[in-house]
């Protein structure tokens, strides 16, 4: 029996995670002990994960702190994953730390250097690689060489929320998130080096805050404003519905308004990646695109993938994901069909669990590991760094 410590009850906390262990995983994991300073979130998480009063609290050091607890789930603000998980594995425990890893590549290498030492688990939510669609479009590429040796690469992520999930709420100031390429981007980027196969020597990014941001004022929230009725971006209702399929429940989140003048992250992305394994590939984002979707486009020397997985589209539109294949002599069509398991990501959210008990039972090391996390955050942040700069950032 795998005793397991959640640190952060937001959404993830509790509805991609807690819900699932406590009704599907019993047989292997309990939920003992919760961790958040927020009050009223963790006295929703404390009543809905069914965790006795005494075994919550306003500190994750109390939590780390117990001995009857084996592994730790980090759910907690990006800025905070660092310190927590290395004072984990300074405890013994073993991690999922929720993605991204950290926010800089000093701070996963030195919870990387804490793992090591400890010799414990590190698994990293990487939800997307447990997602039966980006195991096919691995598969494909890796396996079943469809299209050869991959000689260039891209992926497009176009976010119809941006509004709602970042601008809102703590992750708009730069010190806390490092970026929505390294909050929200790291995901694909994943996905990409994944099936490319390669660590990345360079990367050069465009970018701004196009269409979020502005003159208002750090305090000012759309449940008090004026105009409130009229703007397309207030958050006229605070408690947001999350379907993880098989679980799901309401949270009240923040709704400052996304056109304050503290707001100094970028909106759009475009990066130029050149992986060691001689690959180009690109990657772009938009915060403020009607559609909710993940393109995918890999190109080798016998034919072209491409693979899109959406969430919401236009009206009429399939949201169906579909991988295509196009032979380069012949050019022959091919449509791969794949279907998605029951939860959140597409299943993907319990499969990563599922791994990381498995893993803290039989010791071995998970599909989304430390160093897959490293390696996104070392492209994402070079990114941010690369578009405020100007320059080119070669990686070591």
């Amino acid at each position: 029996m795998v005793r397991v410590g959640i640190i952060g009850t937001g959404n993830r906390g509790i509805g991609g995670y807690g819900l699932y262990i406590l009704r599907e995983k019993r047989a292997v994991a309990k939920i003992v002990a919760l961790a958040d300073p927020d009050r009223k979130r963790l006295k929703a998480a404390q009543e809905a994960l069914m965790v006795p009063k005494e075994r919550v609290f306003s500190d994750a050091e109390c939590l780390l702190d117990l001995d009857d607890i084996d592994a730790v789930i980090i759910t907690s603000p990006d800025y905070t994953h660092r310190e927590i998980a290395v004072k984990a594995f300074m405890r013994g425990k073993d991690v999922l730390c929720e993605k991204p890893l950290a926010l800089t590549v000093a701070d996963c290498d030195e919870i990387l250097a804490a793992q090591k030492k400890s010799g414990k688990i590190l698994c990293v939510g990487f939800c997307l690689r447990y997602n039966n669609f980006y195991r096919k479009m691995h598969d494909l590429v890796n396996k079943e060489k469809i299209i050869g040796k991959i000689l260039m690469a891209g992926a497009i992520d176009s976010v119809s929320v941006g509004g709602q999930y970042f601008f809102h709420g703590w992750w708009r100031r730069r010190k806390y998130s490092n970026g929505l390429l390294v909050q929200k981007a790291t995901h694909s980027i994943d996905i990409m080096n994944w099936i490319i196969g390669s660590t990345v020597d360079s990367v050069y990014g465009v970018g701004g805050l196009s269409f979020f941001g502005g003159g208002k004022p750090r305090t000012k929230t759309c449940s008090r404003c004026s105009i409130r009725k009229k703007c397309p971006e207030a958050l006229l209702n605070r408690r947001i519905d999350y379907d993880y399929g098989t679980t799901g429940f309401s949270m009240e989140i923040e709704d400052r308004c996304v056109f304050a003048k503290e707001i100094d992250i970028f909106d759009n992305e475009i990066l130029a990646i050149k992986y060691r394994n001689s690959v180009n590939a690109f990657f772009t984002e938009c915060q403020f695109t009607p559609d909710y979707k993940r393109e995918f486009i890999f190109i080798g020397e016998k034919g072209r993938m491409y693979a899109i997985d959406p969430y919401i589209m236009g009206e009429g539109v399939s949201t169906e994901p579909l991988i295509e294949i196009v032979s380069r002599y012949s050019r022959k069509r091919k449509l791969v069909k794949v279907k998605l398991n029951p939860g959140g990501h597409g299943g993907g959210d319990p499969a990563l669990i599922d791994d990381f008990l498995n893993c803290c039972i039989t010791r071995r090391k998970p599909l989304a590991d430390g160093m897959a996390g490293r390696q996104s955050i070392a492209i994402c942040a070079a990114g941010e760094k690369s578009i405020a700069t100007g320059r080119v950032i070669k990686l070591k």
